[in-house]
């Protein structure tokens, strides 16, 4: 097996190379790819832990199971159904065609890019992986330098792969510029907005398809009709988890005017029995650029919970906000951080306009039990996801599309949707050599006639 290379065309011309030999794309490849995938994240669970932790203080059962489960769930999930998947599927032609045949065949795009960022440096590093070798790719990995002992665990991981099918190239901003510069037959990125339009602009240049999965302001609402308790147990868990670094956690509540008081009760009691009363029990931020940005959004509003950082150790409080204005930027853009904004509403009908307002997120979430209600923001929004009653946990459900709408991303991962991200549909068509009906050739004479005729 060769040494990887270590420039980024050396590294897409070992890939292309990969590819044409035609090894990755027989299914019985495919699945002992994954397998081979399965046993080195079992073999590197423990160094991969240690790697989340001293990168971003992650504590273990929360780097377990929003990173190492994830992953093998997608693996295992692709075991189950790549043949399936991958096979071809009979479509109708109608009777013009007949006797002809046709279907649609899922096959791989070839070389292909993966760009992934430090929040869930694992998860979102090896899902799109098991999706790229699940369609018969040859792959390149290149992981955030903001998470560098992950980045490294995870080349460690990967080393006896064959470098002509899957590489893992740590780097800089300097090293993503220059890989999207290139002619790859498909980029996956997962980052901010703004990195991705840049991402997105570089593939243009070539021509080259995107899968963004970017980040959202996703709103969450909260009606008269639901239970402060769970509602508030719920909210802090989707909010807080990574301490608030995840691109689908809730960026801000609209409740209920008459529910506020209550809800802000619960949220104070579940955030005490989650994090002590001081929030230590929370992990810290990842790095001074974000702490400073999370920072920046605490100061929007007045604190009722919380509030409390130390730039040294990069630790913030999990943070309740009240009275910030509507114009702040901490409710248009993505706070990522431990710090929610609760704000009250009495009009469903301004409600809906505040949300139509804003640019479309990854998710909406509602809480609610009044059916008419959930229906209304349904019809009144537009998202990636409507989560109701409960947060993140769509993104867990393997056959729930992932991605966002507009701003928050364009395509489609998890399950057979991110097998199909990687994957050209190739129309395939075959008709009769014998049968061969003259209605189509010219001279056409009455034929008009007869077509009308026959189309009723």
């Amino acid at each position: 097996m060769g040494t990887p290379p270590t420039q980024p065309s050396a590294a897409l011309a070992a890939l292309r190379t990969g590819f044409a030999s035609g090894a990755t794309w027989p299914i019985p490849a495919r699945l002992a790819l994954l397998r081979h995938l399965d046993a080195a994240l079992t073999a590197a669970e423990g160094a991969l832990i240690q790697a989340l932790h001293d990168d971003l203080g992650k504590p273990e059962f929360e780097a377990y199971t929003s990173e190492i489960l994830p992953v093998r769930q997608e693996i295992r999930h692709a075991l189950r159904h790549l043949k399936s998947w991958a096979a071809p599927r009979r479509v109708a032609t109608g009777w013009f065609h007949w006797p002809a045949r046709a279907a649609l065949a899922m096959e791989p795009r070839g070389a292909v890019l993966v760009l992934s960022p430090w929040n869930y440096p694992v998860q979102l590093s090896l899902v799109p992986l098991v999706h790229a070798i699940a369609a018969g790719n040859t792959v390149l990995l290149k992981p955030s330098e903001l998470a560098p002992a992950t980045a490294a665990a995870m080349q460690r991981m990967l080393a006896d792969f064959d470098p002509e099918q899957v590489q893992v190239l740590p780097g800089d901003a300097a090293l993503a510029e220059a890989l999207t510069a290139l002619p790859w037959d498909h980029i996956f990125f997962t980052g901010s907005g703004r990195v991705g339009r840049a991402v997105a602009m570089a593939a243009a240049r070539n021509l080259v398809s995107c899968t963004l999965e970017l980040g959202g302001c996703n709103p969450c609402i909260v009606d008269a009709s639901a239970d402060p308790v769970v509602t508030a147990r719920r909210i802090a868990w989707g909010k807080f988890l990574n301490a608030g670094q995840t691109c689908l956690a809730p960026n801000h509540v609209l409740v209920h005017e008459s529910l506020l008081p209550a809800l802000l009760a619960a949220l104070k009691t579940t955030l005490d029995a989650f994090y002590g009363a001081d929030g230590r029990g929370l992990q810290r931020l990842a790095h001074a650029r974000q702490f400073e940005r999370a920072l920046g959004f605490l100061r929007q509003g007045s604190v009722a919970h919380g509030g409390g950082h130390d730039a040294a150790s990069l630790h913030m409080q999990p943070t309740l906000l009240l009275d910030v204005p509507d114009e702040a930027p901490a409710l248009r853009e993505e706070i990522f951080g431990p710090v929610l904004p609760l704000l009250p509403w009495s009009d469903e009908a301004d409600l809906l306009r505040r949300l139509a307002a804003m640019p479309e997120p990854l998710a909406v979430y509602l809480h609610s039990r009044e059916q008419p209600f959930i229906d209304a923001v349904r019809r009144g929004t537009r998202s990636g996801a409507l989560v109701v009653n409960d947060h993140l946990v769509q993104a867990t459900v393997a056959e729930l599309p992932f991605g966002g709408v507009g701003p928050s991303g364009q395509g489609r991962s998890h399950g057979r949707a991110g097998f199909e991200a990687f994957s050209n549909p190739r129309s395939l068509f075959r008709q009769s050599p014998r049968l061969d009906v003259p209605l189509r050739y010219p001279p056409y004479g009455n034929k008009l006639a007869w077509v009308k005729r026959l189309m009723g």
